[in-house]
């Protein structure tokens, strides 16, 4: 087999886009898999950490985790997102851009820490010079795993991504929970993100049999690098306004309050990602197979859609019924700040994952300047109401945050869906029901908290977690077509588990088929 041969059967997308559903599924499944313990390990190490560790030291790490994570859109240039959204790229083309990442990485290392004693000096924090430059590191491994990493999730090979991530998680948790019962301090937590990056980009290497070839004059980029360029900057901008609340907190309150904002944001952030991931992981590849076919582009949406509302909006609503009762177990009663901290976040959160699924519309249809002059409103507005409430602490960033997701929600659904197979109407038919159903099982639930007697924080969230599934589940299908879609939800899962067990008894290909409409 030749190069180019090799590399075609490594991106061929045909016969994940003959059976699209049963991809999907399947590779979300496999994701799953892995995410639950991946969830479970994170979990555990948070509670443990958060006991071995000061809340200071945390925040240490957290300010400089604001500046490096915004670094690191520029070592991606988008370019990962390029790999995925093209209907046929070659090997002379994803070489050139692996090395553009590789040059990207290694540059802004290089520039993070020369700079490290200048954001030392920012927070007047002398203890960051050294992390700071050992943390810049990280972009010189992410840059090497981009392109193997998007070819990957081009043929929706989840699965080994997936145990990639699952490995580095053990192999840098076991690491950063030893050092810290050594009574490292902030060096575990330094050292958990090198290790995680350096295991996940020996990983995806590993799993992927691709090696890229010296770069080409001769293949031209210009236009994947134009497309990535929107991205990028899109993500740049996102991603500073995602770090605001440290940069501001950090300046002006200091290391503990940046720690009890963050814990709360991250109490939230890491069980949405642990179930949205997989969804999300599929719906970029799946919905750029489609861009030519509206029928089939909406209908699976549509489904990402509602998964997105399901996995998300009732979790919202429970975590702000019992955000002191989480905060209290997960992290232990010295993080009890952060509990009104979680309950303003959560309010946004039941929004913000549905709304935020449609730029995955503006992406597979390639109109990448829509989404970056989006993103461009959407900061602006959030960085604006940050530094207004910036007086009143980590209160006033998080009501801030609140605002911003609610005031943009018009102007999102707007611009994105007047050019696409998707409608404003199609997209609040979709979310009505999980909305209506997290509603009541949140009265439910503030019901029953206000008559329960002292039985313990872990009995309140296991007796919460009960009677919240029930009453979810029961008001989802009494309204009118909430079986039937339950119902579509459930038979995709079954048909994909059959097509499977068929077609490795049969040591054949799954059958085609085209996906249940919504």
């Amino acid at each position: 087999m030749t190069k180019e041969e090799h590399f075609r059967q490594l991106t061929s997308t045909h016969a994940v886009r003959s059976d699209l559903r049963s991809a999907s599924v399947r590779a979300a499944a496999l994701t799953w898999t892995a995410g639950i313990g991946d969830f479970a390990l994170r979990l555990a190490s948070t509670a443990i950490l958060a006991r071995l560790i000061l809340p200071e030291h945390f925040g240490l790490i957290m300010m400089v985790t604001a500046v490096t994570s915004i670094a690191d859109q520029f070592r991606d240039l988008g370019l990962s997102t390029v790999t995925v959204q093209r209907e046929a790229i070659t090997h002379d083309e994803i070489s050139n851009l692996f090395w553009i990442n590789v040059a990207a990485g290694v540059s802004i290392a290089l520039f993070i820490c020369g700079v490290s004693p200048l954001i030392a000096g920012y927070y007047k924090e002398p203890r960051l010079v050294v992390p700071t430059c050992l943390l810049a590191t990280n972009f010189v491994w992410g840059g090497l795993m981009v392109q193997h990493q998007a070819l990957l999730t081009r043929q929706l090979k989840l699965g080994y991504t997936s145990a990639v991530r699952l490995a580095s998680s053990v192999v840098s948790t076991t690491l950063a929970v030893t050092l810290a019962w050594k009574g490292f301090g902030y060096w575990a937590l330094v050292w958990r993100e090198f290790t995680r990056c350096v295991v996940l980009a020996v990983g995806m290497w590993w799993v992927l049999p691709w090696r890229p070839s010296l770069p080409s004059r001769d293949t031209r980029v210009v236009k994947l690098l134009a497309f990535g360029a929107h991205l990028s900057l899109a993500n740049i901008v996102a991603t500073i306004g995602g770090s605001m609340d440290r940069f501001l907190l950090g300046r002006w309150w200091g290391a503990a309050p940046t720690a009890m904002y963050r814990q709360a944001f991250q109490l939230l952030v890491l069980p949405m990602e642990q179930i949205l991931g997989p969804v999300y992981q599929v719906t970029q590849p799946g919905l750029s197979m489609l861009q030519s076919e509206a029928a089939r582009f909406r209908n699976f949406y549509k489904k990402v859609l509602t998964v997105a509302c399901v996995a998300t909006m009732p979790i919202s609503l429970f975590v702000a019924v019992h955000s002191a009762e989480i905060t209290r177990t997960v992290l232990g009663r010295r993080w009890a700040d952060a509990a009104p901290l979680l309950f303003i976040l959560s309010l946004s959160t039941f929004i913000k994952q549905p709304v935020g699924s449609t730029a995955f519309v503006l992406i597979a249809q390639g109109r990448s300047k829509t989404y970056l002059n989006l993103t461009l409103l959407q900061n602006a507005t959030m960085v604006l109401l940050m530094a207004l409430g910036i007086g009143r602490g980590a209160i006033g960033i998080a009501l801030a945050d609140l605002a911003a997701t609610y005031l943009l929600i018009p102007p999102r659904l707007y611009y994105t869906f007047r050019n696409s197979p998707m409608t404003t109407a199609h997209f609040v038919a979709v979310l009505a029901r999980p909305a209506m159903a997290s509603v009541a099982m949140a009265l439910a639930l503030e019901t029953l908290h206000r008559s329960l007697p002292p039985i313990g924080a872990p009995g309140v969230l296991a007796l919460g977690a009960i009677v919240g599934s029930i009453v979810f589940a029961g008001a989802w299908v009494l309204m009118p077509g909430g079986a039937a879609e339950l119902s579509g939800l459930l038979s995709d899962v079954r048909s994909t588990v059959r097509r499977r067990f068929a077609a490795t008894g049969a040591d054949r290909e799954p059958v085609l088929s085209e996906p249940v409409a919504s």
